[in-house]
């Protein structure tokens, strides 16, 4: 089997509803999302698939989605967006005494992408995910994403991973249904 990999660095913050550890307050990360794709036989031109078509398709939208982003499940955004969209108002006038202005609202992905989407309260880019973005979840959620956006009769998604922190150490969440025997 051919195999390929293609991946894209994401900065956003998330939260963690209910974590027993610090993952409790917002906080950021610089991320790296993979797909890995496999076929038995390349196409007319050599690829398993060419990766442009793999940016385009799945690892543009998410970065659209989640670059610059404080990234929460739906059950916290229900019990909390009136309240960000305050501290929203207050973060983005500070441009005013920098820029004159409030300046453009950042931009996101329209409508929904697998699930989750954009929300801007007071002007702050805010992802709602249908669940608590953890990067087990995150690394499902993005195999999903794949499989509806890359497979064909010969193209297969053969596991996702999501790096949630690269340096001083990695921690990475993989997903890959069905690579053990159950």
């Amino acid at each position: 089997m051919y195999r390929i990999t293609n991946g894209i660095y994401i900065s956003f913050a998330h939260h963690v509803r209910g974590h027993s550890g610090p993952c409790i307050s917002l906080h950021g990360h610089t991320w790296k999302f993979e797909v890995t794709l496999g076929a038995d036989e390349l196409d007319s031109e050599g690829f398993v698939i060419d990766f442009g078509r793999v940016r385009k398709r799945v690892l543009i939208p998410c970065h659209n989605l989640l670059d610059h982003s404080l990234a929460m499940g739906e059950q916290t955004w229900l019990k909390n967006h009136a309240h960000l969209a305050p501290i929203g108002n207050d973060l983005v006038k500070s441009r005013v005494d920098t820029l004159g202005s409030v300046g453009e609202q950042q931009t996101g992905h329209e409508g929904l992408l697998n699930g989750a989407r954009n929300e801007f309260p007071g002007g702050i880019k805010v992802t709602v995910f249908p669940f608590s973005p953890t990067s087990e979840r995150l690394a499902a959620w993005l195999y999903q994403l794949a499989k509806e956006n890359m497979e064909d009769g010969r193209v297969k998604v053969l596991k996702t991973k999501i790096f949630e922190s690269l340096h001083p150490t990695e921690s990475i969440a993989e997903f890959e249904p069905y690579a053990y025997p159950l």
